[in-house]
C-alpha cells in the first residue's frame, strides 16, 4: 500500500535546531539559495518531537534509507547528511539536495515528490536500515 505525503512531516528538535544553524551559516552563499529555501518551507511544516518520539521508520538526518523511484523504476540506498557532510560517501545525499529535502522527515511507505530539472519525480520511501534516534546514536 502507497500513501502520499501529508502537509506534515516529523523532525527531531535537534536535527531541526542544527539545520536552522546551517541555514544560517550558507544563507550568503548566492549559489544556495534555492536550495536554502526549500529545506526552510520544509522545516516549517515540520512537526518538531524529542527524539524519543520519533517513530523508528522515520527519515531523520544520518539515516540509510532504500528509495524506489516510481517513474524510472530504480532502487537506490542513500545516506541523508547535513551539507559538510556530503560527497565523503558515494551515497551521501545532501539534505540541501532535492531528494534530501523530499525524503527528510517522511516514513517508510511514504511516496514523495521530488523536483528535478526535467520535472518532479515520484519516489517511495521502501526501507530504513539505519535511524541514529532508533539505534540510540545521538551524537550523530
Amino acid at each position: 500500500m502507497m500513501s502520499v505525503m501529508t502537509d506534515q512531516i516529523l523532525v527531531t528538535d535537534t536535527d531541526h535546531r542544527r539545520l536552522r544553524a546551517a541555514i544560517r551559516a550558507l544563507r550568503h552563499h548566492r549559489r544556495c539559495g534555492a536550495y536554502l529555501n526549500a529545506l526552510e518551507r520544509e522545516l516549517r511544516r515540520a512537526k518538531v518531537v524529542p527524539w524519543w518520539e520519533i517513530p523508528e521508520d522515520t527519515v531523520t538526518m544520518n539515516s540509510r534509507v532504500r528509495i524506489h523511484d516510481l517513474d524510472e523504476d530504480e532502487r537506490f540506498i542513500c545516506n541523508i547528511v547535513y551539507p559538510e557532510q556530503a560527497g565523503y560517501q558515494e551515497d551521501d545525499v545532501s539534505v540541501l539536495s532535492p531528494l534530501g529535502t523530499a525524503i527528510l522527515g517522511s516514513r517508510v511507505g511514504d511516496v514523495v515528490r521530488c523536483p528535478t530539472p526535467w520535472g518532479t519525480r515520484e519516489v517511495k520511501i521502501e526501507k530504513l536500515f539505519y535511524q541514529p534516534e532508533a539505534a540510540g546514536d545521538l551524537h550523530l
